[in-house]
């Protein structure tokens, strides 16, 4: 919108000064110098009249401003879809790692029972290495979890003693392996006398015993372990944190 009050009407006449100049005569026309000379002329407003440069008012700013607003708008909104979008890529991520680290790396796991003791009290929270079975073989002198093959919603948590194609044999509390007894086991509080006709183990069987031989359930009394329930190696204890430390390994190879 623009404003014409400034102008006069359609066919309204007005007096105009205009400018002019003549050149002085002289002896040498081209030395002559311009003066000027002012001559008075009515002019009449007519269609035909040019009209000055429009003069914006208020009125287009508003517009203007009303025209920018829906493109803010829009770009807050896509400012927030971008937000949600880059929050739930993240959670996903998440989402997906916690799964491959479980799934391929390591799993907690709470001790139940007694079985274990002195290495292992009940209510300690480990971790559980998978990867150190995907990229290698369980070995004796192991702390294991595993499935219990007979009730395989049950895990269990014991030590390795026996590997594949071995003959274990128990004598009087003492572990032999193809005929050789294995060293002292440091870790034992409680022993046991019993004994075990010799068991031959295939070749994806392991036996597999508690450090608390007089109050452990284990390969003595159901069998040998199938590989494929093994879940993990035993690492290390994070809780409670004044017993966090990583399990020691004892190298148990039979003497002889």
């Amino acid at each position: 919108m623009y404003s014409n009050a400034l102008l006069p009407a359609r066919g309204e006449c007005y007096n105009a000064v205009i400018a002019r100049s003549y050149r002085q005569q002289t002896l040498t026309p081209s030395a002559g110098r311009l003066h000027p000379l002012l001559l008075t002329r009515t002019i009449c407003v007519t269609d035909s009249e040019i009209l000055p440069a429009p003069i914006p008012t208020d009125e287009g700013n508003a517009e203007a401003d009303l025209a920018s607003a829906p493109i803010q708008q829009d770009e807050q909104q896509q400012s927030l879809g971008h937000y949600v979008w880059e929050i739930l890529q993240t959670l996903i991520l998440a989402g997906l790692l916690i799964i491959v680290f479980r799934t391929f790396l390591f799993q907690n796991y709470i001790v139940e029972g007694s079985s274990m003791i002195p290495t292992l009290e009940p209510a300690q929270r480990l971790i559980v290495s998978r990867i150190s079975y995907i990229v290698g073989e369980p070995e004796r002198g192991d702390v294991i979890v595993f499935q219990f093959p007979h009730e395989p919603n049950r895990d269990f948590v014991k030590r390795i003693l026996g590997l594949p194609g071995e003959t274990v044999a128990i004598e009087n509390g003492v572990v032999f392996i193809d005929g050789e007894p294995i060293p002292r086991e440091e870790y034992l509080d409680y022993t046991s006398p019993t004994s075990m006709a010799p068991l031959l183990l295939s070749d994806d069987e392991y036996f597999v015993m508690g450090d608390n031989r007089p109050g452990s359930s284990d390969s003595r009394s159901w069998g040998p372990l199938a590989r494929r329930y093994i879940i993990g190696q035993a690492y290390m204890v994070y809780y409670p944190f004044a017993e966090f430390g990583i399990l020691e390994h004892y190298t148990l190879e039979p003497e002889g």
